[in-house]
């Protein structure tokens, strides 16, 4: 059951993938601003499927750590190899990201908790 969730992460990395470099390729992210909300979900999502797959047990704080350190280190590695395209409200555009990626994460989490950890 474990080993699904790490394929589910896989998929979700390789779509992530995909769209991404589609959307660098052709400037999306410079035409459609909100272009960034479904991307974080989706990478909040991906990073929910992986933890769900690594973690044995029920563990939500565990859960809940793994994805703010995820969701908090895209952030730094994005702004010290300078990739955030540099708004003046960066901070404001920082949480708004770790939000979207919580709501990814939440939702697979949702999943989770009616599934693998339905006995909890």
């Amino acid at each position: 059951m474990r080993l699904r969730w790490l394929f589910i992460a896989l998929g979700l990395a390789a779509l992530l993938l995909a769209i991404h470099l589609y959307a660098l390729e052709h400037f999306l992210y410079w035409y459609y601003r909100w272009l960034d909300t479904p991307m974080h979900i989706l990478a909040g999502a991906m990073m929910g499927a992986a933890v769900i797959g690594v973690l044995l047990k029920f563990r939500p704080y565990s859960y809940i750590i793994a994805i703010l350190v995820g969701a908090l280190g895209w952030e730094l590695f994005e702004y010290i190899f300078g990739i955030s395209t540099g708004q003046p409200d960066y901070v404001l555009d920082t949480f708004h990201d770790i939000l979207n990626d919580f709501a990814g994460a939440i939702i697979i989490y949702i999943i989770a908790r009616y599934t693998v950890w339905r006995s909890h």
